[in-house]
């Protein structure tokens, strides 16, 4: 089992129950900053997909799945302080380092970074505990 597979929440039972809380989280940050920008691009959709089918073992139908779930989510998302806890308290300083880089990825995945996407950026080592990333 991939090691953000292993905890439980409550946000959305039955997408959480089937790929985990750190994957859902995950996924929903993402797709965060990938519409930071107002353009989830295909550059963007193939490399989030590229890095979920990765990290969790999922195949594509699983990764289209995760995220038709995390969209669900992530449309009604007020807030991402629940995402990135989910993350700091189930995942060690290394794998949120790997959360970190991932999201830059990402983010420079058309090769811009837009303000918004940056604005987003700068958030994150600080929102998963993380000094000096």
């Amino acid at each position: 089992m991939p090691w953000w597979n292993s905890h439980k929440d409550k946000a959305d039972p039955s997408a959480q129950q089937r790929f985990g809380a750190e994957a859902f989280a995950l996924t929903c940050l993402a797709l965060e900053l990938a519409k930071a920008d107002d353009n989830f691009d295909a550059q963007e959709q193939v490399r989030l997909r590229n890095a979920l089918a990765h990290h969790f073992d999922l195949d594509e139908s699983e990764v289209e799945a995760l995220i038709k779930a995390a969209e669900v989510h992530q449309s009604q998302l007020v807030e991402t302080y629940s995402l990135t806890r989910t993350l700091r308290e189930t995942l060690d300083e290394e794998q949120r380092v790997v959360v970190i880089e991932t999201l830059w990825r990402l983010a420079y995945a058309d090769a811009h970074l837009d303000g918004q996407e940056l604005a987003f950026m700068r958030t994150i080592p600080a929102a998963l505990g993380i000094k000096n990333h």
